[in-house]
């Protein structure tokens, strides 16, 4: 009877040990779904300070056109949660996404050559341009009407923006008439100080972030002295999603929701209601 009881308490050890086991087995196992069904975390280094384009406020809440632009890519990404950081120092910028301190890097970054040598593109974009506009002092008679007109002018331009290609590459058909250019990394504030103490000549623009700054900082602000300059229909000219080479499994899938996005509409809304125009189309 003993000899009985003793086997019995010995499976009953068994049984319990077991059964310990297997619960600690499944335990872990859920863990490790639990972990692996986890959202990914995508750090985007996004541009502050473009009114209505991306703004981040004193509150901490971002608003802006790109920037809503990105929360709805965020929202049909479920694999994915996107991360913002503020940039506002347009060559830091890029360091960041050297260092892959950013995943994205979303700049309102238009096409160049060059930089696609380095960094990785999106294909798909949520704003075309249609060239540049010049901003100059009020009151201060500039009239461009081309290219041609730039000569002389000293314009600030910040390092590795893309229309500071244009402008190299007019500076070496134009030696006897080139533009000055002024390199400048300051905030939007500091640019249109210098713009109106005469500092600077001018400073190139886009017509819709002109219309918010004239609507954020008063009429007095600048005058409109060109528009459309250095516009090529051949080329890009959106504004682009900046990855690191390697990273094309995600820029697919991002490009791939901006279509989607597009094709529905979406971004044709979101832009007519934040910027009051469509800027998904191409100028005519």
């Amino acid at each position: 009877m003993m000899r009985l009881m003793s086997l019995a308490l010995t499976i009953a050890i068994f049984l319990t040990v077991t059964a310990c086991g297997n619960n600690k087995n499944t335990s872990n196992a859920a863990g490790q779904d639990k972990e692996a069904s986890k959202p990914e975390t995508i750090t985007v280094g996004l541009v502050n300070g473009i009114p209505k384009i991306s703004v981040l406020d004193e509150s901490g809440k971002w608003t802006g056109y790109d920037y809503e632009t990105l929360v709805k890519i965020d929202d049909l990404l479920p694999q994915y949660v996107f991360k913002y950081e503020p940039i506002t120092d347009f060559q830091a910028a890029f360091v960041g996404l050297d260092t892959k301190s950013f995943d994205i890097l979303a700049v309102h970054a238009s096409w160049t050559e060059e930089r696609a040598a380095k960094y990785l593109y999106g294909e798909a974009s949520n704003y075309e341009n249609s060239g540049y506009t010049l901003k100059v002092k009020k009151g201060s008679g500039i009239v461009v009407k081309s290219e041609e007109d730039l000569g002389g002018l000293k314009i600030a331009l910040a390092p590795g923006a893309a229309v500071a290609s244009d402008v190299e590459k007019y500076n070496e058909q134009h030696p006897d008439r080139k533009i000055e250019a002024v390199w400048d990394t300051g905030t939007v504030e500091q640019q249109l100080a210098n713009l109106k103490s005469g500092a600077i000549d001018a400073l190139f623009g886009e017509p819709l972030n002109d219309k918010a700054l004239l609507e954020a900082y008063g009429a007095d602000a600048f005058d409109i002295a060109g528009s459309n300059l250095f516009y090529d229909a051949s080329k890009k000219n959106g504004t682009y999603l900046l990855f690191n080479y390697g990273s094309e499994p995600l820029q697919k899938e991002i490009d791939e929701t901006i279509n989607k996005l597009l094709k529905d509409g979406t971004l044709s809304n979101l832009s007519k209601e934040i910027l009051g125009i469509d800027v998904t189309v191409k100028p005519d």
